[in-house]
């Protein structure tokens, strides 16, 4: 009886599980705000190291609230959309669910991880420490 199924109605139901637009969204959304910010911070620095810069006012750039909160917010969004987009191709090409567990959970370390080094690192600065 399935010869007189039509193809959409043999497919109904074996398509995606509705979850991939939410992570398709956030995606290309952190990865605009990434370019926005980069640009930003490089626009920056350039102007930053026209006449060369010591580390001294590479702190002092730094410390100060408006640059000191782009870069957080930077490295912050680097690291969301470091996460999704390896979490993606953890899922698509690891095909061993206890392999694709453990990477998944060696990935969230890896990235929970590195954006804490680098908010700290910023934080220091900042205030001083």
């Amino acid at each position: 009886m399935t010869q007189f199924r039509s193809a959409r109605s043999l497919a109904h139901g074996a398509g995606a599980a509705g979850a991939g637009t939410g992570a398709f969204f956030w995606e290309r959304l952190t990865a605009a705000a990434l370019v926005v910010l980069g640009a930003v911070l490089l626009v920056q620095l350039l102007c930053l190291s026209a006449g060369g810069v010591t580390l001294v006012e590479a702190r002092a750039w730094v410390a100060a609230p408006f640059s000191g909160g782009l870069l957080l917010l930077f490295f912050l969004i680097a690291m969301i959309n470091a996460y999704l987009c390896s979490r993606v191709l953890i899922e698509d090409y690891v095909h061993v669910p206890a392999l694709n567990l453990l990477a998944l959970i060696g990935l969230l370390v890896l990235t929970v991880g590195l954006g804490a080094v680098a908010v700290v690192s910023v934080l220091r600065v900042m205030f001083g420490q």
